[in-house]
């Protein structure tokens, strides 16, 4: 994004946020529902949208330091439907999966709770705008004992829930709630040694659960809370690729393989260092907002903004309203004081981190980023490993054998090792029971109905697993990747499949073309580049040993550019990827 990240700057994005869900505002006073915002998909009233609009219409006024009267008859209007949307037990539904949930009713009570305590103070305040005040407050004050009490489906919602009852806890403190609040509390950071949540969901969960904690620090003593928020901070800075997007390589969550910058973070950076003042989290924050294509999560951005103050530094931001920062919890530790402990910590504060490798072998992953260059290589997976330059992008590598299905000839890292420079998969080739092996007969009657459990009592002729290493060392401009087959039958067909995200220009020594997606290419010998504008991947070591376009069960390309080294085992085979940038751009080593 070209525009500063301070609240006056976004005013113009907000603005726009606010017409689209006006746009969408069920304006009929004869209509059940009227003053929702509507699900353009169905037509059917949308309560998270609702809130969306009035929380995105009560920080236009914010920012403004202004009433705006026609908004507000709006914002009214949203806030009587959203009211009536509300189940007897002051929970809301997600109409399109969840009916009276408690984590759906979190998520917007978190922000609501945040327009009544950014918007209480509000010295231009009048009568529309408390009215509207008075009825957030009432739906807050309705959904909490269902909140309490509702429970929740997935990690994340935990905090989701003890956040919003935590903030809505501090605006009420007649709410009962202390009791839940402590039950959720008790099973303490879900964050392990290196940084990951449960979900590993760096795109979206990281950011639902590191804000959480931050609004519930606002108010609580979580000093070892806040240790562990930093530590998933400063690894998902490590887990980017040079232009910022993600690594989402191991997530559990529907961002799994997604490529975006993890706008969502930027908040939880910036409410950080307002807790604990961190200055790399607030450059990670900016460099973050200036490389996204889009605001991301322009909402939760603004309460950062209006909560701190500025994008640089705490402090006032001239025509901003804005509450004070609270005084720390009792038992919270001094900000002044914290230093972040984690050996991750330490990228210089004017950048992001981009010069390191770093393996995480509790997770299962090797990270590696020389400037422009970012490599991800896994365990446990088929996807064994990413390799990017820039914009171009290798997302996928992938080592198939036809032996015996899938589960028998895939490679899958059931080992990562790092030592001495050298990073080693290994797979045992052992994924399927039985196999690779023939069954033999039992020389009695087998009724067809006993067939399932009479396989356990058959003789077996097994075959030699195909055991593979992929070993991998880092060289000037990217990786040597030895793939070396070490058990198993000769005369097997193999390809080694590296997966180019769309959009790139293929050359060889004698080729140029523009593959479109889901092609599939051959590399038979020699090198081939594949460049996106002036960024560049180069394999060198190409190989032709068959010609089959996609092997039996081997994983589709999907919309991705596949490039196939074709192999007979036994393997003992070398290839180079490199990267380079600049439009004559060709590394030939």
């Amino acid at each position: 994004m070209q525009v500063p990240l301070t609240p006056l700057a976004l005013l113009p994005l907000l603005q726009a946020t606010v017409d689209s869900l006006i746009a969408a505002q069920l304006t009929s006073a004869d209509h059940p529902a009227y003053g929702a915002v509507v699900n353009s998909d169905d037509g059917r009233p949308a309560p998270w949208a609702t809130s969306g609009l009035i929380t995105a219409g009560a920080y236009l006024c914010l920012v403004r330091g202004a009433e705006d009267p026609a908004l507000l008859t709006r914002l009214i209007a949203a806030a009587d439907a959203l009211l009536a949307l509300q189940r007897p037990g002051g929970l809301v539904d997600l109409p399109t999966v969840n009916i009276d949930s408690s984590p759906d009713t979190g998520f917007m009570v978190q922000q609501l709770c945040t327009v009544l305590s950014l918007g209480k103070d509000a010295a231009w305040g009048g009568p529309r705008w408390e009215a509207l005040l008075d009825r957030v407050a009432a739906f807050v004050r309705r959904a909490v004992p269902g909140m309490a009490a509702g429970g929740f489906h997935t990690p994340n919602h935990r905090w989701v829930i003890a956040a919003a009852l935590t903030q809505a806890h501090a605006l009420f403190p007649d709410l009962d709630v202390a009791p839940a609040i402590d039950a959720y509390l008790a099973e303490g950071i879900d964050v392990d040694a290196e940084g990951f949540y449960i979900e590993r969901s760096i795109g979206t969960y990281d950011a639902v659960n590191d804000r959480s904690w931050l609004l519930i620090a606002e108010h609580r003593p979580v000093r070892d809370e806040l240790d562990g928020v930093d530590r998933n901070l400063t690894l998902d800075l490590h887990l980017l690729h040079a232009d910022g997007t993600a690594e989402t390589g191991l997530s559990h969550r529907q961002d799994y393989g997604q490529r975006a910058v993890p706008t969502g973070l930027i908040p939880s950076l910036l409410l950080y260092d307002r807790l604990r003042p961190t200055p790399r989290f607030v450059a990670a924050a900016n460099a973050l907002w200036r490389l996204a294509p889009a605001p991301g999560d322009l909402l939760w951005t603004l309460y950062a903004l209006l909560r701190c103050g500025s994008s640089v530094r705490p402090g006032a931001v001239e025509g901003v309203s804005r509450a004070a920062a609270p005084a720390p919890a009792p038992g919270a530790p001094a900000a002044a004081s914290h230093e972040a402990k984690d050996p991750l910590a330490g990228a210089p504060a004017e950048s992001l981190p981009a010069d390191f490798a770093l393996h995480l072998p509790l997770n299962g992953i090797w990270r590696l980023r020389r400037g422009p260059l970012s490599v991800s290589v896994f365990r446990d997976t088929p996807r064994l490993l990413s390799f990017g330059f820039g914009r171009a992008m290798i997302s996928a590598v992938r080592i198939d054998q036809t032996y015996f299905g899938g589960d028998c000839g895939r490679f899958i890292g059931n080992a990562l090792t790092v030592d001495a420079g050298e990073v080693v998969l290994r797979s045992e080739g052992l994924g399927r029971p039985r196999r690779p092996g023939y069954e033999l007969p039992l020389g009695r009657p087998v009724p067809p109905e006993r067939w399932a459990e009479t396989v356990a009592e058959r003789g077996l002729r097994t075959l030699p697993p195909a055991l593979s290493t992929l070993t991998l060392r880092e060289i000037d401009g990217g990786l040597a990747l030895h793939y070396h087959t070490l058990d198993g039958m000769p005369g097997v067909a193999a390809q080694v499949a590296l997966d180019f995200e769309p959009g790139g220009i293929w050359e060889t020594a004698d080729t140029r073309m523009m593959p479109q997606p889901g092609q599939v290419l051959f590399l038979k010998q020699g090198w081939g580049e594949m460049r996106y504008g002036t960024d560049v991947i180069r394999i060198e070591g190409g190989a032709y040993a068959h010609s089959m376009w996609a092997m039996r069960e081997t994983v589709p390309p999907g919309e991705s550019v596949r490039v196939l080294l074709t192999f007979d085992t036994p393997i003992d085979h070398v290839i180079r990827l490199r990267g380079s940038s600049g439009p004559d751009a060709v590394v030939r080593g």
